[in-house]
């Protein structure tokens, strides 16, 4: 019982260490998405601003990614890390049309 303790415990200090730091900047056209990703290969940012397309998200340095996208009412949003769907940590939460969940920004 100890020894799947133990491995519990190992385990959750691994999924800390891989949890990416999301946040959000306003600028006066636009909203600047960050994702502090510093094992991630590719990024990619989705929101229903023009349909959930995929854009490639910009490396800004070993550790950050970064999308824009222009102003607007409300957003819903998610991120495609390493080619696995990735939802940060987000105030709002809404479920879409396929049972999933995206995030929503609403300024």
């Amino acid at each position: 019982m100890r020894k799947y303790f133990m491995l519990f415990i190992v385990f959750l200090i691994g999924l800390n260490g891989c949890t990416a730091q999301h946040y959000i900047e306003t600028r006066d056209d636009s909203f600047v998405f960050y994702l502090q990703a510093p094992e991630a290969k590719t990024v990619r940012f989705a929101s229903s601003y023009d349909e959930f397309s995929l854009h490639d998200a910009q490396q800004i340095d070993s550790d950050a990614w970064q999308a824009t996208v222009p102003l607007s009412k409300d957003l819903k949003y998610f991120y495609i890390v390493d080619g696995s769907v990735y939802l940060p940590d987000c105030r709002f939460r809404e479920t879409d049309d396929f049972g999933s969940e995206n995030c929503l920004y609403v300024p």
